[in-house]
């Protein structure tokens, strides 16, 4: 089994004997193992329901995970970040909302498992009214009090969090997982260096590595010619740091242009709903103090008086820690209960 993520691919390899469950697992050049045993279940506090719904002409596919009982609850739907993620991608968090009596709505990106559409083709406007599109489905649905539904969005899906916000007046409380504040095209150099950044040896390394991928962000980003991007190209191409730009088809150039066009500040001063914003403090895909800082200005001076904002010391993109002595990294200590005690209160409150 094979999962890829926006940073790493893990491939599990494994095998049921009886009532076990053995077999490894590789992420990074990392390896470990697991080992299941089968017990009697002792019942879930939720159900799970494989459900659809539409954008338009595009057949969105996902599972709507909802506490038992009877009486209507309030819900979250959970936004994707980059590249090809599915369901699976939210699904430990979906299971912890739904613990606490929230339900949750993760589905598959278009183009992913078993949705239709392309997401490699598709504007980031197109993406975020996928969401509302969810949003609005669970308007819709009997259990779901329509006036308690949020939105989750990590990454790039934090990012489109606040369009999705604005365009929906059924969204009333909104959770920012390391959304970015900078515009979007220092936020790409901000990552692309951080990526590079083992083989920044340097000065010279890195202020040429910086011109470089200045010069590809601003050809994709922005429609420049690429006469000094391929000049680069040919000076650099023996450097430790260098890679080469995606090629020509590859839909990363289309994705970017229309990446470049979106400014997240301009939609969050326009948000007026309760927002947490959580970080990790060493995140290297997107500058967290900043975009923090940014983003809680724009939402204050617009009159946004409920904004939480959360900074995790020593924890990466995805709220991990570096490893300890057990070799492999941890979660920040209070993020999952930070963002399940927020989510939680802020949405029983809008219903008052």
């Amino acid at each position: 089994m094979v999962l890829r993520g926006d940073r790493t691919t893990m491939q599990f390899d494994g095998a049921v004997r009886g009532d076990s469950f053995t077999g490894s697992f590789m992420e990074a050049g990392a390896s470990g193992g697991f080992a299941y045993a089968r017990s009697t279940a002792t019942g879930e506090s939720f159900t799970q329901d494989e459900v659809t719904f539409r954008n338009g002409a595009v057949h969105l596919a996902g599972t709507l995970l909802l506490p038992r009982g009877s009486t209507p609850v309030g819900a979250m739907v959970f936004l994707h970040g980059s590249g090809a993620e599915g369901r699976w991608a939210s699904r430990f968090l979906a299971e912890q909302m739904a613990n606490r009596g929230v339900a949750a709505l993760i589905y598959d990106k278009r183009g992913v498992g078993a949705s239709g559409g392309d997401w490699r083709t598709a504007s980031p406007e197109e993406i975020a009214r996928d969401a509302i599109a969810a949003v609005d489905f669970l308007s819709t649905h009997a259990r779901i009090d329509p006036r308690r539904i949020g939105i989750h969005g990590h990454s790039q899906g934090g990012t489109l969090a606040p369009f999705v916000a604005t365009h929906s007046p059924k969204v009333r409380v909104v959770v920012g997982s390391a959304a970015a504040g900078t515009p979007t095209d220092s936020t790409e150099i901000f990552s692309i260096l951080n990526a590079r950044g083992a083989q920044l040896t340097t000065a010279g390394d890195s202020a040429d590595a910086r011109a470089y991928v200045s010069e590809l962000v601003a050809v994709a980003y922005h429609g420049r010619p690429r006469r000094l991007l391929d000049s680069m190209v040919v000076a650099y191409r023996a450097r430790p740091w260098f890679f080469a730009p995606p090629a020509a088809d590859a839909s990363y150039w289309q994705f970017s242009r229309a990446f470049g066009r979106y400014e997240p500040l301009a939609w969050w001063r326009r948000v007026n709903v309760p927002v947490l914003l959580l970080y990790g403090g060493d995140d290297q895909r997107v500058p967290p103090a900043e975009s923090a800082a940014r983003i809680a200005e724009a939402l204050l001076r617009a009159g946004n008086q409920d904004v939480t904002v959360r900074i995790f010391p020593g924890a990466d993109h995805t709220f991990r820690l570096p490893p300890g002595p057990s070799g492999w990294p941890a979660t920040a200590a209070d993020y999952l209960e930070t963002l399940l005690t927020w989510t939680q209160r802020r949405l029983e409150n809008v219903s008052r």
